[in-house]
């Protein structure tokens, strides 16, 4: 069963560098279909993947607005912490982006302590993880992406591997959260 949901022209929007169109095709399909969590998640995945690679050089940020790819991240994980706090799918996927790089989840502002902000984010991360694999104990991708935040890098590879042949058919396509999910997901820690 495919992680994220099958979008036709996204791929070749990525090739072609055209990251803002991505966003705002991902965005329309969305608000269209406003309830589906797998929308909402590929969504999600598309502007977590901009902007953590905003500053790499993998991604031609000429015509795109940091703040606006950040906007449309925040808008939707508002929405899906209001809406879609049981959808296995939404937490695993969202919680695992927010613990990498929480501070992609708030603005930066004077009225509040950003060392703060960091912490709580990255907390609700772990907590949505830890969710996920609750909710579905047998979503091997929730159970390694939630071991991965545990001390026992023994059990996280162990659980890589366990995964690792089922990658193929859980992120078949070939967008740029595909790509890296089998290759997070398919790499063992020493």
């Amino acid at each position: 069963m495919r992680y994220f949901i099958d979008c036709k022209l996204l791929s070749n929007l990525e090739r072609q560098g055209e990251w803002e169109n991505a966003r705002k095709l991902l965005y329309n399909e969305w608000i269209n279909d406003i309830d589906n969590g797998g929308r909402l998640v590929r969504l999600l995945s598309e502007c977590w993947y901009i902007l953590s690679e905003w500053d790499t050089g993998l991604i031609d940020d000429a015509d795109l607005s940091f703040q606006t790819v950040q906007n449309t991240l925040i808008e939707g994980v508002e929405f899906g912490i209001a809406n879609l706090s049981d959808d296995s799918r939404f937490l695993c996927i969202t919680g695992y982006m927010i613990s990498l790089f929480p501070y992609l989840f708030y603005v930066n502002d004077s009225n509040h302590n950003t060392d703060v902000l960091y912490a709580e984010w990255e907390q609700r991360g772990f907590d949505m993880l830890q969710k996920a694999h609750e909710i579905n104990p047998n979503d091997r991708v929730a159970k390694t992406l939630n071991l991965g935040k545990s001390m026992s890098m023994t059990e996280y590879n162990e659980a890589k591997i366990a995964l690792k042949p089922e990658l193929q058919y859980l992120f078949p396509g070939d967008t740029a959260i595909e790509l890296y999910f089998k290759d997070t997901l398919g790499m063992t820690l020493a």
